[in-house]
This record gives C-alpha cells, structure tokens and sequence, in this order.
C-alpha cells in the first residue's frame, strides 16, 4: 500500500511525503499514488516517542489498558511508547517480559516496547537482559514495590553493563523522615515536604558518584528541581554519560495546584516551585535537559479522592503531551525544531531505537499531521485514557494533532479511529559492551 501525504509543510516548506511500506519513501514532490491525505495547512512532524509510560497492563487493566493508553497516545500524536515495569506481575524476570510482549502485541495502536525492573534478586539478569529499551531502577519508592537503593548493589548492577539505566532519583530514608515527620497531617501540599527537593538532590549526587565509578549510562526520570539540572550539567561537562527527562506536568504546573487540586496532581516527585519550574525551561533552552516524557500514570476518580494517605501518585498525560507543547511554540516558549529533538530525535537517539525518531528517506511512516492555529479546551469526556480525567481540564490550547499514522498506518484521523490496526514492538541498534 502506498500513501501520498500532499502538501504538507516539512521543515518550512510546502512539499509531499510518499509512503510506501510502512516507510516514507520519498520526501519531495511527485505524482500521486492511490491514497492522498490533502495537508494543506498542516505541519508534519516525526510522531513522538514517549520514553516513560504505564500502561498498567498486566494487573491493574481497571486504571488503563493497552487499547485505552494506546489510543490516548494515538490521539496525541505519540506513535511509540516505552512502558515502565511496576505492573502485577512486575516485569523483573524473562517469563513475565513475555507475557507482556505477547498480551501488548495483541492490543496496541501504537508502537511499544519495554523497560525492565531492577531489584536486589535479579542483579545478573537486569544486567545482561536483552530486548528492553533500559533498566528501570526505583532508587526512590513509588507506585509498586520495586526498590533498589543500596549503593553496593546499584554499584554492581551499573558495573561493566552495556544497558541504560532510568533512574528514580529520591533518597529513601530522607522520605521515610519525612513521612514520620507529618504522619497526622493530611494536606496533600505537605506531599511537597515528604518528597522534598534535598531528597531528589541527594539521591541525584549518589547516582552520579555511582556513574564517575561505572562508566553507566544513566538517564535520569522526571528531574524536577534546579539543582537537580544543576548538578547534570556539571556531571556532563566531565563527560559522564548522563541524560535526563523531564514531563509535562512538571513543565506546566507548579507546587500551587495543590491548593486547588489536591491529591489530583499528587505524583512522584511532587510538584514543585515557580523557580523550579522555570529552570526546567531554562535546561530546555540551554540543551541540558534531553527528553519529555509524560509519566503517563493514570488511577481512578475514586482512587484520587481519597485522602492524602490513601491517594496514589500519578496523573495521566500521554494525551495531552504535545497539545502543551505546541501551545508552548504558539506562545514563543519553544521551537518546534526542538520540539522535535525532544520528543522524537533524542529518545531514539538515546534508548538506540531504530529507524525512528525523524523524517527521512528509508526511516519508519511513524509521522503526526498538526494544526498550529487549532484552539480547543481539554475536554475530560472527550479523553481515550481510561481514568477520563486530566489535571489540565479545560485548558485552553492552541496547536493540535490532527492525523496519527503509524508504520504507514493511519490510525487517528481528525477524531475517528482504526484500531484493527496494531503496532509494532521497536527494533534496537545493536549495543557494543563497555570496558
């Protein structure tokens, strides 16, 4: 099957994309083939590559599922997904990897693959694994019971390994003070105390002491303080290989929305302040910081209203990533060329994903058609998640996805689905050993 996506706007020009495949075959003018998408008025962009979802799936298929986080990413404009491993069963050993290679492949829209848990048991295996996008290492506790915090078992697990490791950067004990500390409080505000940013810092300065020791690749989850974006930058200056994400909601809101909010934005790490947020887009202009991913975390309204104690961590966000983003272009905050960069160019860089992350000749159709002009609310009823909320609701934003097509496939088009279409687990570039 071929398709002829006419007249959209690539790279500042107005030209047409073949497709043939599942791959563009041709970036230029030419004649039509059989199927033409007309993009007048749109921008072409790579799809995204989300490096940091849960999917829930398997175990708690009641707060998302494959189909329902798949057509949230869908919609959004994100054509591959990477999902963390603190489902039931958690994913820390070969015979769980899959299970869930084969329950995803029967379910998703979009692209996927896996990161893979860390824990004190399976040291060997995480090290030597193959088929996962990284190692996922809690060095701080959150959502599941995966922890992984004594500096001589992370010290092995990092030693000679070729694998990337994403890290959760908080000090445990620091958290564990902390929770002592305000156990008869219950303002979910006080979540910015327990999690403070000393805890991340701490934990933050260990890893990379860890990383000088290694030589490990370590990426470094949802940074959400200055200091933290301090401290990488200055390992990077030595030359450690070390990248880091930042996610949406840390991006676009701040430790305020507690106020109104609540547990709704309780996540891990919290919210934190205008000062730390604005430093986040200060890394983002300077290049210290490398991808945006959504966390993409969802639970249930009735989970949420609980109180402080009893309401999870997370909020959902794979759909509503690149709508923020490119509200961030239309106000001037962010380029679209890095945009790109981070959102597509760099997570395929960094987790070595193949042939995606960019439109070229040869590379994988993972493409999403825009509308820079387009303003609409987030309309919680209108959402694919499952959980049907959003901690944007009713945000106004300009610049939306329009068309989704993966490996060639339309799937998303101007709010209709094609979900007998599937995805595809990625394809990694070999890794070479370290040492």
């Amino acid at each position: 099957m071929s398709l002829t996506l006419k007249n959209c706007l690539l790279n500042n020009q107005i030209t047409d994309v073949l497709i043939k495949a599942g791959l563009i075959a041709k970036i230029g003018k030419h004649r039509d083939s059989k199927e033409v998408i007309d993009c007048q008025g749109l921008v072409l962009l790579p799809g995204l590559i989300d490096g940091h979802v849960h999917f829930r799936s398997p175990g708690f298929e009641y707060k998302e599922d494959w189909l329902t986080g798949s057509r949230a990413a869908a919609r959004g404009g994100v054509t591959t997904v990477l999902d963390m491993p603190n489902t039931s069963p958690a994913i820390i050993d070969q015979e769980s990897l899959d299970a869930k290679r084969k329950l995803v492949s029967q379910k998703s829209l979009v692209n996927f693959g896996f990161h893979f848990g860390a824990t004190a048991e399976n040291i060997s295996l995480a090290r030597e694994i193959k088929g996962v996008a990284g190692i996922k290492v809690f060095v701080g506790s959150s959502t599941g019971n995966l922890l992984l915090n004594n500096p001589s078992d992370l010290k092995e697990l990092f030693s000679e390994s070729k694998q990337l490791f994403l890290v959760h950067a908080e000090n445990e004990r620091l958290i564990q003070e902390q929770t002592e500390k305000y156990k008869n409080e219950t303002n979910p505000k006080i979540h910015t105390e327990i999690r403070a940013p000393e805890a991340a810092a701490r934990s933050v300065i260990m890893l990379l002491e860890l990383a000088e020791q290694t030589g490990a690749r370590i990426h470094f989850c949802h940074v959400s303080t200055a200091k933290e974006l301090e401290l990488i930058s200055q390992a990077k200056q030595k030359g450690l290989s070390v990248t880091c994400e930042v996610t949406p909601h840390h991006l676009f809101l701040t430790e305020e929305e507690y106020d109104k909010k609540g547990n709704w934005v309780k996540m891990n790490p919290p919210l934190r302040s205008e000062k730390d947020r604005q430093a986040l887009w200060q890394g983002i202009k300077n290049g210290i910081v490398d991808t945006i991913g959504t966390d993409h975390a969802p639970h249930t309204r009735e989970e949420k209203e609980k109180d402080y104690w009893h309401a999870p961590a997370g909020v959902p966000g794979v759909e509503t990533m690149l709508p923020l983003l490119l509200n961030a272009v239309s106000q001037g905050n962010l380029g679209l060329e890095r945009l790109i960069q981070l959102t597509s160019a760099n997570p395929a860089r960094i987790f070595k994903i193949k042939n995606k992350g960019a439109i070229k000749e040869e590379y994988d159709a993972d493409l999403v058609l825009v509308d820079l002009n387009a303003r609409r609310r987030v309309i919680e009823n209108e959402l694919e998640t499952k959980c049907g909320w959003s901690p944007y609701a009713d945000r106004e934003l300009k610049g939306w996805p329009v068309v989704t097509i993966i490996n060639g496939n339309v799937v998303f088009n101007k709010g209709v689905f094609f979900d007998k279409i599937k995805g595809m687990e990625i394809e990694f570039l070999s890794l070479k050993r370290r040492g």
